[in-house]
């Protein structure tokens, strides 16, 4: 009487073309709710990193606000063109997408404007 090995026998029981996955059942409630927390939590988490990018461009702008008028024009310009690169990394860490290709658009208009490439 032939016997096969173990590892045949696997290779019978677990196709590879994932035809297993598809058998599964629904998902059941817990679940269901466990993908819904999880959606709402991640809502959050972005809601906030936003809000955050909109105070720290807030407390920046204020901070402008009370310095600029003490500095030369030369200074305003610099200290501008640096908070441009400054907004365009928190923008990509912290904001939506839509408003992190703004900021990149209006970085990339002021290097036209001077034609740095």
């Amino acid at each position: 009487m032939p016997t096969s090995s173990p590892s045949t026998e696997l290779a019978q029981q677990h196709p590879s073309d994932f035809s297993i996955l598809i058998r599964q059942s629904e998902p059941n409630v817990v679940e269901k709710s466990n993908a819904a927390l999880e959606a709402a939590l991640q809502k959050e988490s972005d809601e906030r990193r936003e809000e955050r990018f909109y105070w720290i461009c807030a407390c920046i702008l204020l901070l402008d606000l009370a310095t600029f008028p003490h500095l030369g024009f030369v200074a305003v310009i610099c200290v501008f063109l640096i908070e441009l690169l400054v907004f365009a990394g928190l923008a990509r860490k912290y904001a939506d997408e839509n408003i992190a290709i703004a900021v990149d658009r209006i970085i990339a208009s002021v290097c036209d404007k001077f034609t740095w490439k």
